[in-house]
């Protein structure tokens, strides 16, 4: 008998379908050692080696598969292709007794789980790669370094509970770093000029004016009104010719397939997923092998697949629809494992359609997004005929120029299987030189907009850009950040610093700078790349970190003052008579007796009063407050009298006033 060790449970019973009786395919329910809890369990003095012990949870599951293992002929490790994956299998060696053991132990890996994937893996087996299990040693003990040697700082100088991390908190610095610019944005008017334009045969089509005297008007737009004013008048005594017409065909290429990336941002801008919820939904796709591995930067296609996804269209959608030769594809983000895949169906016949029965609602909404990406890359660009016009209108003093532009698809191509947003817009026929005449001429009145807040697309998009993290780590970046309350979301699901969010980002970057410092970070990742490569020996990288960060600590201990988080309140505990004060707690601030640990009495703060008025009953004010789950809402003061909530946030008379009309729509807070 040949004993398999995978990471999951659902992940053995796929495999096990694929094997006979020869297998015994068996789960080790992820990690079976890891560093302890509650200690820095990293020996300093002697190479920073870490101390590893198997937890309680898995000590029954380790005994368990040790009986297995010693009656097997072989045990084979098939955890994961990545470098947790890598690490996992060596622990399982060490936790196991197989290291030292008679037994045969092989390692072998595959992209997606397939009988055909699984059979050729079995025919080429390797050694452990011990370069990428270090690689995930040097992270490992990076972050617990970090983690427990920095957070009590911050318990000392801020409040008890506190926890620091070297790859969130630079997270946490991106996103503080936005709402600050947010709050310092100042607004400025614009204007654009727009017109409805006419022929002799009164065919009607609009135009926005471009340039002023041939000189293209500067973004945003113009910012003088009186100059506005001045420009409609002499437009209202212009004459209007058609200048040029440029008619060109536009090829649109597909989008490449998924990297876990481009996964997670299209699957918060098409289904609204969280990263978060992406990654489970992915891993239950690829664990009962529907999908290839999805933690993944690579964007190769094996050529298997790349042959399937051609016969399927010829198949289904005729040759129209096909490619003489496959398409592929260069990864160009930096560190990429090139032995790795894309993220795609793991056989392109099974369409959504046909595999829906199989699957709940998400797992066939996110399996439906990764299919018709994949089918897309195997297809014909899309095809446009575009057509520019440009009007016009010459005065005494002055010539504008006004812009129509027109589109209408000439071949779908991919778009047939992959939406893509894009609207026909047919322009009536012109010739150069027509006179016409506008029909309407008006201004638009705009205001420039704050940078948006980050949400999970955005953020892990910026992750991406910069260097911190990879693939496997963006989620347990985001996760981690909300699971401390340092960033919370609000009725847009982008992400908001806390107050407690700001105040650790402040202290970290005024004291700690190189650690949330995005360019450091960037090269201590590509460095732990290296490492994976045998490019790099760890223990010299995590001395490097470690020494001069031991430093600045121990100086920091010395030199900053902690910071008095209580704020005094006129308000009387009704328990005792002694002053109620503010304090922080791990949900934010609250309301506690001074006389605390005598008196133990607290309570929420009154809801924030944003100052205006209740628009559905008129006599409350609107308040800020919060989901049970912790997300941020408006509603009157005068619940539960008064239903009013809404997720947008109130503050001008007109923006009130729509909320009020739409008032229908603001269920399900």
């Amino acid at each position: 008998m040949r004993l398999i060790i995978v990471e999951s449970p659902t992940k053995a019973k796929t495999i096990s379908k694929f094997l006979g009786r020869d297998f015994d395919v068996e789960s080790s329910y992820g990690h079976m050692r890891d560093l302890p809890k509650g200690e820095l369990g990293v020996d300093i003095e002697h190479d920073f080696e870490p101390r590893y012990v198997i937890p309680k949870k898995a000590q029954k599951n380790v005994t368990q598969l040790k009986k297995i293992a010693q009656k097997a002929e072989k045990v084979i490790l098939a955890t994961d292709e990545d470098r947790e994956g890598e690490a996992i299998a060596w622990h399982l060696t060490q936790a196991l007794g197989l290291k030292n053991s008679k037994l045969s132990v092989e390692r072998i890996v595959f992209h997606e789980i397939t009988e055909s994937a699984i059979e050729e893996a079995l025919k080429n087996p390797r050694q452990i790669d011990m370069d990428l299990v270090n690689a995930q040693q040097a992270r490992r003990v990076l972050d617990r370094l970090v983690g427990y040697k920095l957070s009590p700082f911050l318990w000392k100088k801020l409040r008890r509970g506190l926890s620091a991390g070297r790859v969130q908190s630079v997270a946490l610095r991106l996103v503080a770093e936005r709402e600050e610019e947010i709050k310092k944005f100042k607004p400025q008017d614009y204007w654009t000029v727009h017109a409805i334009l006419e022929n002799e045969k009164k065919n009607e089509w609009p135009a926005e004016m471009s340039k002023i005297n041939e000189e293209i008007i500067p973004k945003p737009g113009l910012t003088e009104k009186i100059k506005v004013d001045e420009i409609l008048r002499e437009l209202k005594q212009s004459d209007w010719r058609i200048e040029s017409i440029e008619k060109k065909g536009r090829e649109q290429n597909p989008r490449p397939p998924f990297t876990t990336s481009t996964l997670q941002q299209s699957a918060w801008q098409k289904l609204k997923f969280s990263s978060k919820k992406t990654m489970i939904i992915a891993q239950q796709l690829y664990e009962t092998g529907r999908i290839t591995y999805m933690r993944t930067d690579s964007l190769n296609i094996a050529e298997g697949a790349l042959k399937k996804a051609s016969e399927y269209l010829e198949k289904n959608l005729g040759k129209k629809y096909s490619l003489p030769s496959p398409r592929r594809y260069k990864t160009k983000s930096k560190g990429a494992q090139e032995a790795h895949e894309a993220v795609r169906p793991t056989n392109p016949d099974n369409s959504p359609e046909i595999i829906k029965k199989g699957l709940t609602p998400e797992q066939h909404k996110l399996y439906q997004l990764i299919w018709q990406r994949f089918i897309a890359t195997q297809m014909p660009n899309a095809i446009f005929d575009d057509t520019a016009i440009e009007t016009k209108a010459s005065h005494d003093k002055n010539n504008y120029t006004f812009q129509t532009k027109g589109s209408v698809l000439k071949f779908d191509g991919f778009l047939k299987i992959y939406e893509s947003k894009f609207s026909e817009n047919i322009l009536p026929p012109v010739s150069k030189n027509d006179s016409v005449s506008a029909k309407e001429i008006k201004e638009e009145k705009h205001q420039t907009q704050p940078p948006a807040r980050y949400n999970d697309a955005s953020l892990v998009k910026t992750l991406e850009k910069e260097g911190i993290g990879r693939p496997s780590t963006y989620t347990q970046i985001i996760s981690t950040l909300t699971a401390r309350n340092y960033v919370e979301r609000d009725g847009s699901k982008r992400f908001i610093p806390t107050e407690m969010g700001n105040m650790v980002n402040e202290i970290l970057v005024k004291h700690f700078p190189k650690i949330v410092d995005i360019k450091f970070t960037a090269k201590l990742e590509n460095e732990l790349d290296e490492i994976a490569e045998g490019k790099k020996e760890y223990v010299p990288l995590i001395r490097n970190f470690y020494e001069p960060f031991e430093r600045n600590l121990l100086e920091k201990y010395e030199t900053v003052e902690k910071k008095d988080l209580t704020e005094e309140t006129d308000e009387i505990c009704e328990v005792c008579g002694k002053p109620m004060i503010i304090k922080y707690g791990r949900f934010g601030r609250f309301m506690a007796c001074s006389g605390f640990p005598e008196c133990k009495n607290t309570k929420p703060l009154p809801p924030k009063d944003l100052g205006v008025k209740c628009p559905l009953c008129e006599e409350g004010s609107v308040v800020e407050r919060k989901t049970k789950r912790g997300k941020l809402f408006y509603g009157c003061s005068k619940w539960p009298k008064c239903k009013f909530a809404t997720w947008q946030k109130p503050t001008k008379p007109t923006s009130m006033q729509k909320i009020k009309n739409n008032q229908h729509e603001l269920g399900g807070i």
